[in-house]
């Protein structure tokens, strides 16, 4: 029986047929699906994308691809295909990325999203009007500093905790993290407005809370109102608290934490047009499977306004 896959670029089915031997060769087996039905399927995607060559294969292809299994139908049933199907076509695709690595083809892993279970916490967001309604009801220039950290660099509450003054280096206009998630460096590039926040409280806020003179200064970049360096439980109490402030009920009843600023900056950056894997590295994601995930919303909101507008 002839594959409705058929492959036309002869770059591909040499690569199809090196992937063969492979997966014969560490003797897989699987059952419904075959590991080569699966990389046919996805070189015939590329193919119709006028993709030809493999090295050519981005990020937003990749995303293109997994947008494309979640809404394929089933050719035995009823239905779009099942998660599991899903989950061997992602698993097949990782294979194929490391035999193309393993040969010296591509030079880095074709990044596939990971596939989401549906039962993944929603986390809330705040509008742009709600992140300025916020600023509104800071006390101080240390509240406007740990909002310029948390949302407009997506600061993590102990990337916040952890951040010393060496590394907030406002003469370039970056800020460095030093030891994020798993262990990752990353350089955050700040603009104008938070390099003016973050300067404000250094400079004219930040020594009012050394008043003891015998204690030992931290070099902690936030600090609390003994001079001591800031905990993460009192930034996201300090947080709450500038939430109730605002008296608006709407925002009250959102639920918000420091990382839910994290994740709104991510949504902003994405409707804005910003680069997908910019946006990965802002935020310090290993993969792009977080990131895609509000890709994704951006998509749908896009959509569903689209939909309005022909109504």
């Amino acid at each position: 029986m002839k594959s409705r896959f058929e492959l036309q670029t002869p770059a591909y089915q040499l690569l199809l047929s090196g992937y063969d031997k492979m997966i014969r060769a560490i003797g897989y087996k699987q059952r419904g699906i075959m590991y080569q039905d699966a990389i046919k399927e996805f070189l015939h995607y590329m193919e119709n994308k006028g993709i030809v060559n493999i090295k050519k294969v981005e990020t937003v292809d990749m995303i293109g691809y997994y947008e494309y299994l979640t809404t394929r139908p089933n050719q035995r049933k009823e239905g779009v295909l099942s998660t599991s199907t899903i989950s061997r076509h992602l698993f097949s695709i990782n294979l194929f990325s490391d035999y193309l690595l393993q040969n010296n083809i591509i030079k880095k892993v074709i990044m596939m999203p990971r596939l989401s279970r549906g039962d993944e916490k929603q986390r809330n967001i705040l509008s742009i009007e709600e992140i300025q309604t916020l600023y509104k009801t800071c006390e101080n220039k240390r509240d406007v500093a740990i909002l310029s950290l948390a949302y407009g660099a997506g600061l993590r509450r102990t990337e916040l905790e952890n951040l010393n003054v060496q590394d907030v280096q406002l003469n370039v206009g970056i800020l460095i993290i030093r030891n994020g998630k798993n262990e990752k460096r990353r350089e955050i590039p700040l603009s104008n407005t938070i390099i003016s926040d973050l300067k404000d409280y250094l400079l004219n806020e930040r020594h009012i809370y050394f008043k003891d003179k015998e204690t030992v200064r931290t070099e902690a970049f936030l600090v609390n109102n003994k001079g001591k360096k800031m905990q993460g439980d009192h930034i996201n109490e300090r947080l709450k608290e500038l939430i109730q402030k605002t008296n608006d009920t709407t925002l009250i009843s959102k639920d918000i934490t420091l990382h839910c600023l994290r994740h709104s900056i991510t949504v902003h950056l994405l409707d804005n047009g910003a680069n997908i894997e910019f946006v990965r590295d802002f935020l310090g994601h290993r993969e792009i499977d977080t990131t895609h995930i509000y890709a994704r919303r951006r998509k749908a909101k896009q959509q569903l306004q689209n939909k309005l507008m022909h109504h």
